[in-house]
């Protein structure tokens, strides 16, 4: 933008007041120190407490953009990319500092909000004309300065964030392979806790990959960002993790697991936007790499009984584990229901009638049966094992041997715990 598109073809560009137009702001020091005070009381009080380094850099940037508005004023051009440099090394300064994005652009508006105030208030009813024009720039100006501010700190903002990533990773990779993490972490510098809890991740699949119209590994990667988007929130950037489209592993340090179940669990699910299955391992250091594999068995093993998404540890499911291991014990129970091969409808009515925690009306209802009828099949169910589901002897054993027919039919399918897929 030039003079002649602000109306003014000699000397200074901007006039108010038979004057130029920048004079007010000409005492930069002075300007400065006003608009800084402004900024500490009013703008990032929390941030700009007298006597801290930020304070002067505040300073120091508040100048700079001084001599940029005094520059538009007397010659009617924007600043370039060149004229911004400084104001983008000083953003990415901040970013580095830890200062928040939303108090810097608020301190860059409100000083040229007041510093509009300061060119404008000798202003007379002749001035109409140049003040309209130089708002039209001033307002450009404004647009420029913020993103070359905001490109500044978001750009350093990206460049931290790549370089912990790698970090992070080289560290995850160290404590999940039981190397020297120690030594990691001090060459990264990154801090190792103590203590580990150690989460295993399994994602549903979103509705959308069922979509014919839509790339499936598309949405896939679109969930799991969702889902890291709002664990970083969670545990401000903290967390450990190995996370693809299916899941992975995270592992979070000197984390209470109850936590874990309440305010983590439940933003995460809801912010990935489908089933999230988790589950929990607490661990040492030197652990890590057993916990790990534990918590990923746990995941199989949620996943072969069927059960919903949820958060889940060992006290959840030591009886079915214990199951999972091969022996004399799990081919005995496995044998018990084979008197059933050929009668489908007993094994369903038996589980619905566990699930629905013994109740003969709603276990008849899910079945769409009589309450009689149920009554029936869980007698044939007795003569044919030899164990009464009525009876809480009878009952252990047949649970136990549900459980144990479903693990091996998962093994069948496709891999469980035991063998170590």
């Amino acid at each position: 933008m030039s003079v002649s598109e602000y109306g003014s073809r000699s000397g200074v560009a901007f006039v108010v007041d038979g004057r130029p137009a920048s004079v007010p702001l000409r005492d930069l020091r002075a300007v400065a120190r006003k608009l800084v005070a402004h900024f500490a009381d009013n703008v990032a009080p929390c941030s700009l407490q007298p006597g801290e380094a930020l304070r002067g850099d505040v300073t120091e940037i508040t100048v700079r953009c001084l001599r940029l508005a005094i520059q538009v004023l007397d010659t009617g051009e924007l600043p370039t990319d060149a004229d911004l440099s400084e104001l983008r090394s000083s953003a990415a300064q901040w970013a580095r500092a830890g200062f928040r994005l939303e108090y810097m652009l608020r301190i860059y508006h409100e000083g040229i909000r007041l510093g509009w105030e300061l060119v404008t208030a000798r202003a007379r009813e002749g001035d109409v004309e140049s003040v309209a024009a130089a708002s039209r720039l001033w307002m450009a100006l404004l647009e420029r300065v913020t993103v070359a501010a905001t490109t500044g700190f978001v750009a350093e903002l990206e460049a931290m964030r790549r370089n912990r990533d790698v970090a992070a990773q080289e560290l995850v990779t160290a404590l999940l392979g039981g190397q020297d993490a120690a030594a990691v972490a001090r060459r990264s510098g990154l801090e190792l806790a103590e203590r580990y809890t150690v989460l295993g991740v399994r994602l549903g699949r979103h509705p959308d990959e069922r979509n014919p119209h839509v790339r499936p590994e598309v949405v896939a990667r679109r969930t799991l960002r969702r889902l890291e988007t709002e664990l970083d929130r969670v545990c401000d950037g903290r967390q450990l993790s190995m996370l693809g489209p299916e899941g992975g592993t995270v592992l979070l340090g000197d984390t209470p697991a109850e936590h874990i179940r309440t305010a983590l669990y439940e933003r995460v699910a809801r912010a990935a936007g489908v089933p999230l299955t988790v589950s929990l391992v607490e661990s040492d250091v030197p652990g890590i790499p057993a916990a790990a594999h534990q918590a990923h068995e746990l995941l199989e093993l949620v996943g072969h009984l069927r059960r919903p998404a949820g958060v889940y540890r060992m006290q959840d499911l030591a009886f079915e584990y214990q199951l999972t291991r091969p022996g004399p014990a799990r081919e005995h129970l496995v044998r018990v229901l084979e008197p059933l091969a050929d009668a489908p409808e007993l094994v369903e009515t038996l589980e619905t009638h566990i699930a629905h925690e013994l109740s003969r009306q709603r276990t008849a209802r899910s079945l769409h049966v009589h309450a009689n009828t149920v009554d029936y099949r869980l007698k044939r169910v007795a003569q044919l094992t030899g164990f009464d589901p009525t009876v809480p002897s009878g009952l252990r054993h047949l649970h136990a041997a549900l459980v144990a027919r479903r693990l091996q039919s998962g093994a069948a399918a496709g891999g469980s715990p035991s063998d170590g897929t």
